[in-house]
């Protein structure tokens, strides 16, 4: 006999008992664990500092929803809190489980979990909404970013799709924030940083108020679709994304980071597969005859020469390289030869209409292979050789690595500005996690990790060059010769170098990755080096040792080396050509199908820092309301398919006509109508290899006879600095110059920045018109000069007013001077290759411009600090 259903009293009674009972249960479970901590802000921030050995304050933890009296007292409620080493040390945010009595007061912290691990960077202004959460990110003086938390969990943020991969997942949300779901995570980063900022929650998300000075400014985050709404300016967002691993990588990561293991027992069974597979290479070539006819050659051949930049000209800059001679007596079909990759899309430096003796760029890239390892005649290294007078280098972060020590990791993928991934052409693999050295790494001024001293590195200025070379004795991101601090944009470390000069493995290190002492396992490794004519190379192989990757620098006539990533999955360039990301509108393929990296690694989602190459676009800057630039008709600085000359023109009250300088020396020369000085008169012509060279002669006007302003050529100084010059009033430092330096640098100083010693140093002293990007004063003109970014612009309007300084100011020129020097008369503009050519003299005091052969941008530094000696390892 069945029994009756039972009433919705008993039941709704039933389910009561039944939570007392459970209730009970925790109340039993609680009193018999550690007496409970007075239910205080102090005495809970106490416990959590317990919990930790950190420090934490009465006012840096925000309690999360409660699960229920029960589940609070049984398993622990959950909370966020700021915790540091120290009371004034650098705090991270940490994530806990609190058990707490149906009384409210607290009993035991339990699986406190580190969600930031951010030596550097202070985190703080912790708030808490619901399910959501915010903090920001404080150093160097200045808040760096804003991170937003979806308690919730990842959601759509977590790509994992196949069910294992779920519970991999799940498995690696467990072990980082204590939560199978894991934690959202969207990171705001600042262009600009701020001395101070403030958050505030509501239920569309999250808002940034942003202070500096007596400015101010906001951004919103909203919530659900991860934006910055409206976007404002230098702040983006960047979903965090949880990559899917093949099992093997999960199952390593997941126990490296496990306490009571580490990374000594994996590297050990690494380095016993890679042993033994390496042995049994060697057997199955040996066993299969392939030793026969791999004989070395009597004398190893000698790398071959390069040109230095300093000879680079229409002969081609040292690219593409030479072929390079096989170590081995009879070497392989195409061995040291380089070539043209094959893809027919790849993408090519554009050619530019109009140009006059317009002719087509070389390949950016060509390959070859070598054979650099004596032992194993089978093992290649993949060699590529990147134009660097055609590319741009960029770097960046990767979304699990480096681990940064201040504020969000990288973003793992190639920026999606137009301006940006239009223009990659390929990307290749950064270098180690940071658990394996904690090398240093920079992004767009944004330092992810301080510089390890001595460590071999690769540095891009905000110029576009690119420096190779070993790190002085210093974390900080100073002190490489040459460079002035404020020009590093970004900057990646690893290892110490693999090849300084002609010497291989310069320090005699022999770890080369996390391996046993004293080995060097054969493996997939990746590597890259630089030319003395100023070209970049990467190299790969998928056998070979450090060495061997070290030697076939050498052989390509590489100056410096530094060693990248290694083990398969981790290693790989790929050609790249996008149209458009949305709807993967884009082209790639693998140098080689040995490389087993997905092909849009570095376009989706890369967990592990990279490298990519842009074509560069030698166009000046865009300036709004004018035409286009196009490239000047005249004479072109060599090569002839890269226009080193530019102009353009627009109305600002009067029509003004601008052109480009971005490759040119230049000399100033003194009017023979110019009074002579107490050292006699100026120089008036340009020596006869510079006047072949000429681009242009620009008149700068005369000195009044009684009152002369300042002048010097070649070092000769004419005129003394004019105290009483027109300048004084406008800059309050007495004189400025247009300089142009024994290099041939042109540059607009104060009196104070004038070198010391002037051997053939050229200037010319000239009103002011702006300064710090202002314009000074109301002085009309009709020709102006400034500099921005490497380029030297000329305007000269129809009228005198105030349209040359306002076109210079908004193209970003700091400084503008007139091109008068104090007696006004008609300024003459002769170009070179037109019906006006230029002069060997003229009667007023005049800059010359002298082509300046494109010159490949990459170059070896040195540091200004000794480097430390190599450890034992």
């Amino acid at each position: 006999m069945t029994a009756p259903p039972a009433s919705p009293t008993a039941a709704l009674a039933s389910r009561r008992a039944a939570l007392a009972a459970f209730s009970a249960l925790g109340v039993v479970v609680a009193l018999a664990r550690p007496s409970p901590v007075e239910a205080s802000s102090a005495g809970v921030a106490l416990l959590l500092g317990r919990a930790t050995g950190r420090v934490v304050g009465s006012g840096d933890y925000r309690w999360e929803a409660s699960r229920g009296a029960a589940l609070d007292a049984l398993f622990g409620r959950r909370v966020l809190f700021l915790a540091g080493a120290a009371k004034d040390a650098p705090r991270d945010l940490f994530r806990a489980r609190v058990r707490v009595t149906p009384e409210g007061r607290v009993l035991e912290v339990v699986d406190a979990r580190n969600l930031t691990a951010t030596d550097l960077g202070d985190d703080h202004a912790l708030v808490l909404l619901g399910d959501k959460a915010a903090y920001a990110t404080y150093a160097f003086g200045q808040e760096q970013s804003v991170s937003y938390l979806d308690l919730a969990g990842e959601g759509p943020q977590n790509l994992a799709t196949h069910a294992a991969d779920r519970v991999m997942s799940a498995v690696t949300n467990y072990q980082q924030t204590g939560s199978f779901a894991g934690i959202g995570r969207v990171d705001l980063t600042l262009e600009l940083p701020t001395p101070r900022l403030g958050l505030a929650l509501d239920e569309g998300g999250l808002r940034v108020s942003l202070a500096d000075g007596a400015s101010a400014r906001s951004a919103r985050l909203d919530g659900a679709t991860r934006e910055v709404v409206p976007e404002a300016e230098g702040v983006h967002a960047q979903a965090v994304q949880h990559l899917p691993k093949r099992p093997i990588f999960w199952a390593v990561d997941t126990v490296r980071a496990m306490p009571e293991i580490g990374p000594a027992p994996i590297a050990w069974l690494e380095e016993r597969a890679f042993y033994a597979r390496d042995q049994a290479r060697r057997l199955s070539f040996k066993v299969g005859g392939g030793a026969e006819g791999s004989e070395l050659a009597k004398a190893a051949p000698p790398p071959p020469k390069l040109l230095d930049a300093a000879e680079a000209g229409e002969g081609g800059a040292g690219f593409p390289p030479a072929d390079i001679p096989s170590i081995w007596k009879n070497p392989q079909e195409g061995e040291g030869a380089w070539v043209v990759p094959t893809q027919a899309w790849l993408k090519r430096f554009p050619s530019f209409p109009g140009v006059p003796g317009q002719a087509t760029a070389p390949s950016m890239f060509y390959r070859t292979f070598v054979r650099s390892d004596e032992e194993r005649p089978y093992a290649k290294v993949l060699l590529v050789a990147m134009d660097m007078r055609q590319l741009d280098l960029g770097m960046e972060g990767g979304m699990e690595d480096p681990k940064p020590a201040v504020g969000p990791p990288g973003a793992g993928r190639i920026p999606r500005e137009k301006a940006v991934f239009g223009r990659v052409a390929a990307a290749f693999n950064g270098g180690f996690k940071t658990e394996h050295g904690s090398y240093g790494m920079m992004v767009r001024r944004r330092v992810l990790l301080p510089p390890q001293p001595g460590a071999a590195a690769v540095v891009l200025l905000k110029d576009g060059r690119v420096g190779m070379g070993s790190w002085g004795n210093t974390t900080k991101v100073s002190g490489l010769a040459g460079i002035d601090d404020g020009d590093i944009l970004s900057f990646r470390q690893n290892l110490d170098p693999l090849l300084d000069g002609d010497k291989v493995n310069p320090t005699g290190r022999s770890l080369w990755g996390f391996t046993l002492p004293g080995t060097s396992m054969q493996t997939e490794r990746s590597g890259i080096c630089v030319t003395p004519a100023g070209h970049m190379l990467y190299a790969w192989g998928d056998d070979v040792s450090a060495n061997t990757l070290g030697k076939a620098m050498k052989m390509a006539g590489c100056v410096y080396g530094m060693h990248l990533d290694m083990n398969p999955h981790h290693t790989g360039l790929v050609f790249t050509n996008i149209t458009e990301i949305k709807g993967k509108a884009y082209k790639t393929e693998l140098l080689t199908n040995q490389m087993e990296i997905s092909p849009d690694r570095f376009i989706e989602f890369s967990p592990k820092d990279f490298f990519y190459m842009m074509v560069s676009d030698p166009t000046p800057p865009p300036l709004e309301g004018a035409r286009p630039w196009a490239p000047e008709a005249g004479t072109q600085p060599a090569p002839a398919w890269h226009p080193g000359v530019w102009s353009t023109r627009t109305a600002l009250g009067v029509e003004v006509s601008l052109v480009s300088f971005g490759r040119a020396t230049y000399r100033i020369r003194g009017g023979k109508r110019e009074p002579s000085g107490a050292s006699g008169e100026a120089l008036h012509e340009l020596g006869e290899a510079d006047a072949k060279r000429a681009l242009f002669a620009l008149t700068l006007g005369t000195s009044p006879e009684k009152r002369p302003w300042g002048l010097a050529t070649d070092g000769r100084v004419v005129h003394s600095p004019h105290a009483a010059a027109p300048t004084a009033a406008a800059s309050g430092e007495g004189c400025v110059f247009l300089v142009a330096r024994e290099d041939g640098a042109l540059a607009i100083q104060l009196a104070r920045e004038l070198p010391a010693d002037l051997a053939h140093h050229d200037y010319a002293e000239l009103p002011l018109l702006a300064d710090e990007g202002r314009a000074v004063g109301d002085r009309p003109a009709r020709a102006a000069l400034g500099i921005a970014s490497g380029n030297v612009y000329i305007a000269r309007a129809s009228a005198a007013g105030r349209g040359p300084v306002e076109a210079l100011v908004a193209l970003g020129c700091e400084r503008v001077v007139q091109l008068e020097r104090g007696v006004a008369e008609p300024v003459s503009w002769h170009r070179s290759g037109t019906s006006a050519p230029p002069h060997a003299s003229y009667d007023a005091t005049t800059l010359y411009a002298v082509a300046k052969p494109l010159a490949p941008r990459g170059f070896r530094f040195l540091p200004t600090s000794p480097v430390p000696p190599p450890t034992k390892r």
